[in-house]
Order: structure tokens, then sequence, then C-alpha cells
């Protein structure tokens, strides 16, 4: 499954995704896939390698990003619903198991999307140390495209 009880409404799973391995035994197969359709999850079917390059993509990148967030928090009360919302997501994050986060970080795909998060960091830093507004703009309509 992709999903993890931190997140994840087990009363309605129809929203939640779950993967099988295609190179799985038939009636592995078989059996997953009918308890994931009686579950009402999304079923997807990947090979091994792109099951790790989507696990890469879906949770490393989220991942990574809120254990960076965390790892710059001090204890301090700040205002703001967006504030608060990346703290519940780094507080749920931090409550799953470590083994099952290091699992997931430390896949082969990882490093790549971390490479470009943080040359996309280091851009956006750019920007915002030259305060160049027209870049900034450019970079906003390039993310508002991406999440489309």
């Amino acid at each position: 499954p992709m999903f993890g009880p931190t997140f994840a409404s087990l009363n309605d799973l129809s929203s939640q995704s779950a993967i099988i391995i295609a190179e799985s035994s038939h009636l592995g197969k078989v059996f997953f896939r009918d308890l994931y359709h009686h579950l009402k999850l999304n079923v997807f079917e990947y090979s091994f390698r792109e099951h790790d390059e989507t696990i890469a993509y879906s949770l490393s990148i989220p991942f990574a990003s809120t254990l960076v967030f965390a790892s710059v928090m001090k204890h301090q009360d700040a205002p703001g619903t967006t504030f608060k919302k990346h703290m519940q997501i780094a507080q749920g994050l931090l409550s799953e198991d470590d083994f099952l986060l290091t699992e997931i970080l430390f896949n082969p795909y990882t490093p790549g999307q971390l490479t470009n998060i943080r040359e996309k960091l280091k851009e956006l830093l750019a920007i915002i140390e030259t305060k160049d507004s027209e870049r900034m703009k450019a970079f906003l309509t390039g993310v508002r495209q991406n999440i489309q």
C-alpha cells in the first residue's frame, strides 16, 4: 500500500493507492489485486524499477522536504496556518517507524530527486538574494504549471 496510518483514513481508502509488482507470482498478484479491490484502493502494477522510481518521486521528495523543514525548527510558537500544517505533516512523518523512513530514503533513485531539489533551492535562493522580481515571477509561473 502507498499510505501509512498517519495520513490515511482507514474508514475510506478510496483515495489511497497500492502497487502490485509485475514480477510477483501470478497467484500473489491475483490475491492482492482482489484484496485491494475490496478495500477500494487504486491499484497500479509496476516493475521493480518503476516501483522504485515512483517511490523516489512520490515519497522521497516530500519526506526529504519535510525532514529538512523540521530540522531547522526551534521551540518557538509561530502564527500562520501554512506553518501549522507543515508542522502537522512533520509530526506525522516523524511518528512513522525509522526503518520505514530509512528504507524509503535509501531508495536508489532518491539521490537524483534530491539533486533536483537542491538545484531548485539554489535557483530560488539566488532569486531571493538578488531580489529579482522578474525571475521570481517566472519561477512561480513554472511552479504553478508543474502542479496543474
